[in-house]
């Protein structure tokens, strides 16, 4: 080894055992180690002393924790930096596979199609950075990983740190920033003002060599690369390959225009032209407001610079013989800095005719309030009387809001007055409005529809199992459900207590469903549909409530922000065909990772995704998770040592995955929708995650039974979400016999040892213990709580809110030994459908992290967006399979 290599070696000795040098960079070296507390491949990139030397090391590990941040499906994140004696590092996940440099050295050229997938998940990439403030400068075929199809984008530390800690001093060493052939032209004439867009023409750059097969301009050496940058067009794609399609051409011949203002405004743009046969150069338009108050403006205006994918309607409809695209006018309006729009279940409601709207909003350290903004004028205040306020809804005549303020639903005029109690909930959902006196609720978890008259209050219910954000269908008098642990639209109808399965256009209904993932399904004038995707995006299509079908699904607007757990997107509709929204991350997509008491948490070598449920094997080393696709349900298994991953189960809906004690097999139910039900079928299932054959049914039935729990080879502890405990009798019999053990319950966790059962009461949200089998005494632990977990037999974990506490118990008598303590919190802590933590063996937790609950400072309008999006699903749905 040489003597750089062994003096590393020794340098981290303590935190990484380096085996082996992997390459060589223009700024670091990268190695090969094994992360010795968490039993994991990383690689190391040691940064060149020389450019360490010119960054400094405070300035650059302060700039590159900044991108720890940065928590995307297609991002390579960070774990860890530092430096020692003078050497600056950092440490990625180590992904086996190649990048996309070592296949274009390989292949050349690439596949249309695959080149295509490459850039759509860079650009996505890109957006959900560039949303952050944070711009690579340095995208190109070596800073692209390939694993498993996917594509992740590395080094935007490295990038980001360059910039800001020693771009002023960079030029008097001889180093730089970006690689000649990849650079935009604002940055190879060394401009410091770089923003998205030169990411965008780098991408652009990049499209290009998989088409071609290099890059539009090359020479000897970097100076005539970076002339020909300056001064030359690119040649046409087609010169070397003529079977590009026209509008990709176009595509990238805007991404690399010479001028930043000619090229695409977002990542997500592009990624929309390249994907639209119909794409052209003409642009939407978008336009500040010049309503609000000059500091709020001022703050829009920035944001304005790295404005989402709004623009993919433009794209989506295209430019065709019979119909022009006009193009939409866009603006913002600025919130008061004392109330951003607080990102909690539905936020926004927007009045029928577009010019105001009521959100729930309030600094992050105060309780939240209704807030009345104009859409026309900077009229802005904050609703007297609705402190607490969360889900507000106006009524459809514009003149009354509805709102929750827990355990209570509240009406009062828009104008302001009296509120007035109109109904007490219990476990609330949604609040919608049927007419413009009647109000309908998603009470019990999304369980049971309430009918309120907002003046004598409730009228009726009916119980709809798993019905949440619920949407009233006047033309067949049901309601069209979506969200929460099913994420895929229902038609229910609260007279009979049945439900259909919303499917796709194309499926084959003897074959069986085709479902719709998504949620917070919206229906526009009975024909329309307009959802959030899992992907994050608002979604339309062509909607037949009769038949339960949807057309194909387009794309519209990137960049909505997306709650945890209902998926519900911050976005209204007025009935002008105003859409409003709040940008933002999608909250559903997170890391997975690992806390304990003390130290901040650190993700999991597994890329983040929109996880349902997830458990550790015993031994910690593989994870089963159940994540949401485009289409179905998948349950993963990823390897915790090498990253490696493979799906296990594809289905509609998917229930808790259980190991075994030993870790061999794991159980989970399978939930399906067949027609007209009252309830769907569940089947038990049992299997080695490393089978390919099919695992064995153990249990059948109607409703939501799952396994939670599997303490020991003749026991399986499992629950139905409407709430009740049961016992599955010896798993390895067939068939397993099913006792009843607790009501009114849900998250039950039995302690090590097996002689206290906690659970969760779905009725008082009490966290309760009691002995088990014998189940004499009933203990209350907390009356504000639930997904109770043992983290060892004498300590009980629990969560309120964004908290953990804990509390320590006597293992044999169940008797408390003082009050519960506070132990974690997390202010971005996601939920997720059914369990939201899990305990590891040293007493930590894992659990899925989402983005900051950082509040909106601004709303986007588009007037007249309804339309536009009708022109753009009638235009998929008459040239594709998805028409109607």
């Amino acid at each position: 080894m040489t003597e750089v290599l062994d003096r590393l070696i020794s340098l981290l000795s303590d935190r990484y055992r380096i085996e082996r040098e992997l390459g060589q960079g223009g700024m670091a070296t990268v190695y090969l180690a094994e992360d010795i507390r968490h039993g994991r491949n990383v690689a190391v990139k040691v940064v060149h002393p020389d450019l360490a030397a010119v960054l400094g090391s405070d300035r650059f590990l302060a700039e590159i924790r900044t991108t720890a941040n940065l928590q995307h499906p297609h991002i390579l994140p960070l774990y860890d930096s530092g430096q020692i004696e003078g050497q600056l590092f950092y440490v990625m996940p180590y992904v086996k596979g190649e990048s996309l440099r070592d296949r274009l050295d390989r292949e050349r050229q690439l596949p249309i199609e695959d080149a295509m997938r490459i850039t759509r998940q860079v650009a996505s990439a890109l957006e959900y950075a560039h949303r952050q403030g944070v711009v690579h400068r340095d995208v190109k075929p070596e800073n692209v990983l390939l694993q498993e199809g996917q594509a992740l984008v590395a080094d935007f530390g490295i990038a980001l740190a360059v910039s800001q800690a020693g771009t002023s001093r960079l030029t008097q060493t001889g180093l730089s920033l970006g690689t000649p052939s990849y650079m935009s032209p604002e940055q190879a004439t060394g401009e410091r003002s770089i923003d998205a867009r030169s990411d965008i023409y780098s991408l652009g750059v990049m499209l290009y060599e998989m088409l071609a097969g290099q890059p539009p301009f090359t020479g000897a050496n970097a100076q005539a690369v970076v002339a020909k940058v300056l001064t030359e067009k690119p040649p046409a794609v087609t010169a070397s390959r003529g079977s590009v399609p026209r509008h990709i051409t176009l595509a990238i011949d805007k991404a690399l225009a010479k001028l930043p203002a000619d090229r695409f405004t977002t990542a997500a743009e592009f990624a929309a032209a390249i994907e639209n046969p119909r794409f052209t150069t003409e642009a939407g338009e978008v336009e500040t407001a010049t309503a609000g108050s000059v500091r709020n403006w001022r703050r829009v205006s920035v944001a304005l610079a790295g404005v989402s994918a709004l623009l993919l309607l433009a794209a989506a409809w295209g430019v065709s013989g019979r119909r022009s695209a006009t193009a939409l006018k866009i603006y913002d309006v600025g919130l008061e800095d004392a109330g951003p729009i607080a990102f909690n279940g539905t936020s926004l409601t927007i009045s029928p005719n577009g010019d105001f709207v009521i959100y729930s909003g309030g600094e992050e350290s105060a309780r939240p309030r209704l807030w009345y903004r104009s859409l026309v004028d900077a009229t802005t205040r904050p609703i007297e009387g609705t402190e607490g306020g969360l889900e507000p809804r106006i009524s459809p005549d514009g003149k009354v809001v509805a709102f929750l303020d827990y355990p209570r639903i509240r009406v009062m005029p828009v104008a302001g007055g009296t509120t007035r109690v109109v109904a007490e909930v219990r476990d609330p959902v949604s609040i919608e409005w049927g007419s413009p006196t009647r109000l309908y609720i998603d009470d019990d978890d999304g369980n049971t529809l309430r009918w309120i008259d907002a003046e004598v209050g409730q009228t009726s219910s009916a119980r709809i199992p798993y019905c949440v954000d619920a949407r009233w269908l006047p033309t067949t008098e049901e309601v069209l459900c979506g969200g929460g642990g099913r994420k895929y639209a229902m038609i229910a109808n609260p007279k009979t207590d049945r439900y259909r399965v919303v499917n796709t256009a194309t499926a084959d209904r003897e074959a069986g469903f085709d479902i719709v993932a998504g949620s917070d399904f919206r229906v526009v004038d009975d024909k329309y549909v307009v959802f959030m995707s899992v992907e994050g995006d608002i979604a339309a299509a062509k909607f037949d409530a009769r038949a339960a079908r949807i057309g194909r699904p387009v794309r519209l607007v990137q960049g909505v922000r997306r709650e945890a757990y209902r998926g519900t997107g911050q976005f209204d509709i007025a009935d002008n065909g105003t859409l409003v929204y709040a940008l933002g991350a999608n909250a559903e997509i997170g890391p997975i990772v690992r806390a304990s008491a003390g130290s901040p948490p650190e993700p999991l070598p597994v890329p983040p995704a929109a996880f349902l449920r997830y458990r550790l094997s015993p031994d910690e080393r593989r994870l089963a998770a159940v994540v949401q696709a485009s289409g179905n349900q998948e349950l993963r298994i990823y390897n915790l040592r090498d990253g490696r991953s493979h799906v296990w189960l594809s289905h509609q809906s998917i229930g808790e995955p259980v190991w075994s004690p030993r870790g061999d097999r794991i159980a989970t139910a399978l939930l399906t929708d067949r027609g007209e039900r009252t309830m769907a079928e569940t089947r038990v299932i049992i299997g080695s995650p490393d089978a390919t054959s099919a695992p064995d049914t153990i249990f059948s039935g109607d409703g939501g039974f799952e396994p939670t729990s599997w303490p020991n080879d003749s026991l399986i502890i499992a629950q139905d979400w409407s709430g009740s405990i049961a016992l599955g009798v010896n798993p390895g019999t067939r068939p397993v016999r099913i006792d009843s053990l607790v009501r009114d319950a849900v998250f039950p966790s039995l302690s090590p040892g097996g002689r206290l059962l906690a659970y969760s009461s779905k009725r008082s949200a009490e966290v309760v213990l009691t002995p088990y089998p014998s189940r004499d005494r009933r203990v209350v632990v907390s009356r504000d709580g639930g997904e109770a977990q043992w983290l060892s037999p004498g300590r009980l974990n629990f969560r309120s809110g964004l908290s953990w506490m804990e509390v320590d118990v006597n293992p044999v008598t169940g008797e408390l030994a003082g009050p519960a303590r506070r132990w974690l919190t997390d202010a971005r802590f996601s939920d997720t459908p059914g369990w939201s933590q899990h305990p590891t063996r040293d007493g930590g937790l894992i659990y899925v992290q989402g983005p900051a609950r950082t509040g909106a400072s601004y709303l986007r309008v588009v007037p007249n967006w309804v339309a536009a999006m009708k022109r753009a699903v009638d235009d998929a749905a008459e040239g594709g399979s998805g028409s109607k």
